[in-house]
Order: structure tokens, then C-alpha cells, then sequence
């Protein structure tokens, strides 16, 4: 079983690709910001970075949830669908006119309760999670017209405190102070707790991982139910900046958080990656669409760059396991040379 604790999943040569892969987003990120500064100017308003911020921030929030799942091999397309299942839960709430603390610790709840489903799904049942997840989100965008007629309006003035009065220094969003505590403890948590080298190791070898003793199922579950906390505070922060829910508010965002998770260097096929990376994908990410806007281009460019960019991360990353795979066939021989 190998797994790496600077979440690269590669013994010896791991800090080095880290390394590597960052030193390539930064380079993507200051050429992105150099495009913008000379064809978008406007880009830069105070106005525009602070609403850049906002999205990067329950982006990131997501993504960082995403890339434990991802992690252990799995992957969840029902982010978008829990996050919108969050918005209304939480909007429930708000109409009661409880006060605006309660809705945070809602909306972890309620994420975290749709994810130990998919989670049971996956370990319990045996469900491959793409099937078990796409089941669900199917399950969640049909009962929500159930419940709610279309959208959910009138909502007291404080459901929107936390979005357009709890700003740092009057300006910064409340939502980036969330982020940067959020990352700063997802780093330090996947580089040196005993739980992280334990979702590390599922993804490089399951079964490996069982005979040295880790608790697949019980672990799998476990990064399910955080993911969906954290999907809870992401759609907790969208859903309380606006005074109209709809049912459809997370829709299609979990691809963007996939996106996030894989562009940052996180294999697809699991048992490496580094929340470094996925914090600098998410910043890219966050980048396009009001990048398109202020050059004048259509936001359907939006979606064809985020296809192009989840496509190339998925045959990198494929590329990146296959290469692994040889190199380690290769040494089995040299160390085997009767086999040969």
C-alpha cells in the first residue's frame, strides 16, 4: 500500500510533481491575470474582484469537499443536486424568522445527511459511485417540485446578512473569511492526519488498504459525510445572497467543482492530490466566466471552455496513472528477473 502525506500518492518523487503541477497553475493563473489586464481592463474594479471573490469562495468551499471524495477513487455528480436541496432547507428555515446562526449549522446538516446516502449506497449496497450519485441527484431534482412551486419568496431581511452585512473592513466578503479558514484547515488535515493517509491509501489500493487494516467502508463514508458538510456550507453561502430561492440554484455546479478538483492535479482515478492544487483550480475556474463577460465574448464560451478543460484534466490525469502503472511493472521486473 503507498500513499504519500503531501497528497501526492507517489513515494520519493511526490514532492517534486507537486511542485511541478503547482508551478504550472501559478504560471496559467499570472496569464490568465496579464490577458485580462490587457483586454479587460475593467476586470480589476473593486466591484468585480470582491464579486470574483464570492463565487471563488463556495467554489473552492465545494471543491475542497469534492477532492476528498475523488480521493478514495470515487467521484460524486450529485454535489449540485445537494446543494440545491441545501438552499431550500435552508430557505425553510429562514421563513420561520430564526436567527441567521441557525442557518450554517442547517445547511451542514442537511448536506451532510443526502451525502452519508451516497456514501451507504456506494459501500453498503456496492453501487459504483457515478451510478449511485446520478440515481441520487435524480432522486433530489425530482422531489423537490414536490415541495416547493417553483421558487421560494418573501424571506425575512436578516436571511441576507450574512452576504451583504458580515463584510471584513466593510468590503471583503464574510464568504472568503469561510474559504480561507476552510482551506487552511483542509491543508493541514490532508497533509498530517491519520484519516487523510487513510483516503489516500483507499485510492491507490483498496484492497491493499483493507489488509493493513483501514476500515474501507466505514472511511469512504466518513469523507462522504464531510464533502457534504462542506457542500452545506457552500450552498448556505449561495442560497443567503438572494431573497428568491429556486430549486435549480446548484445545478450543474457539481461538474465545476470536478473541474476544480482535477485541473488542481487530483488524479481521477484516486490516491493522490493536494488541496494546494484544487484552491488554485477553483481560482482559475472562478475566472472564466467573468473573464468571457468583460471581453466581450458569449457566456456560451463559458461552458465550452469548462467541457475543454474538464476533458484535457481527465486524459492528463488518465496519462499521469497509465505512466505510473508502467513504471511500477517495469520495476516488479527488474526486481523479478525469473518472471521475465
Amino acid at each position: 500500500m503507498k500513499h504519500n502525506s503531501d497528497g501526492s500518492g507517489q513515494p520519493g518523487s511526490g514532492i517534486k510533481k507537486g511542485l511541478t503541477t503547482e508551478v504550472y497553475l501559478f504560471i496559467l493563473v499570472i496569464v490568465i491575470m496579464l490577458i485580462l489586464r490587457l483586454f479587460a481592463a475593467d476586470f480589476y474594479s473593486l466591484n468585480n474582484v470582491m464579486s470574483t471573490f464570492n463565487y471563488f469562495s463556495y467554489l473552492l468551499i465545494g471543491a475542497v469537499g469534492m477532492n476528498l471524495i475523488i480521493i478514495t477513487g470515487n467521484i460524486d455528480v450529485s454535489a449540485g443536486a445537494i446543494i440545491s436541496v441545501v438552499g431550500i432547507a435552508v430557505a425553510f428555515v429562514g421563513k420561520t424568522n430564526v436567527p441567521f446562526e441557525v442557518f450554517l449549522p442547517v445547511g451542514m446538516a442537511v448536506g451532510a445527511g443526502l451525502s452519508f446516502m451516497n456514501g451507504i449506497f456506494i459501500t453498503k449496497l456496492r453501487i459504483p459511485s457515478i451510478v449511485a450519485t446520478l440515481a441520487t441527484t435524480q432522486l433530489f431534482a425530482g422531489i423537490l417540485p414536490l415541495v416547493v412551486d417553483g421558487a421560494i419568496y418573501d424571506l425575512p431581511a436578516n436571511f441576507t446578512w450574512l452576504a451583504f452585512n458580515a463584510k471584513l473592513f466593510g468590503i471583503i466578503p464574510s464568504s472568503v473569511l469561510f474559504m480561507i479558514i476552510i482551506a487552511v484547515i483542509a491543508i493541514i488535515f490532508m497533509k498530517y492526519s491519520r484519516f487523510a493517509k487513510k483516503l489516500y491509501a483507499i485510492g491507490n489500493n483498496a484492497n491493499a488498504a483493507k489488509l493493513a487494516g483501514v476500515n474501507v467502508n466505514k472511511t469512504v463514508v466518513k469523507g462522504f459525510v464531510i464533502a457534504g458538510a462542506l457542500y452545506g456550507v457552500a450552498g448556505t453561502l449561495i442560497v443567503t445572497a438572494g431573497q428568491r430561492v429556486t430549486m435549480t440554484m446548484g445545478s450543474g455546479l457539481e461538474m465545476t467543482l470536478i473541474a476544480a478538483v482535477v485541473l488542481g492535479g487530483t488524479s481521477i482515478a484516486g490516491g493522490s492530490g493536494k488541496i494546494i492544487g484544487t484552491v488554485v483550480g477553483a481560482f482559475i475556474l472562478s475566472l472564466i466566466s467573468p473573464a468571457m463577460n468583460y471581453m466581450g465574448l458569449s457566456s456560451d464560451w463559458s461552458d465550452a471552455v469548462m467541457g475543454a478543460i474538464i476533458l484535457v484534466s481527465v486524459i492528463v490525469s488518465q496519462i499521469a496513472v497509465m505512466t505510473e502503472k508502467n513504471k511500477l511493472n517495469t520495476m516488479k521486473l527488474n526486481c523479478n528477473p525469473e518472471v521475465k
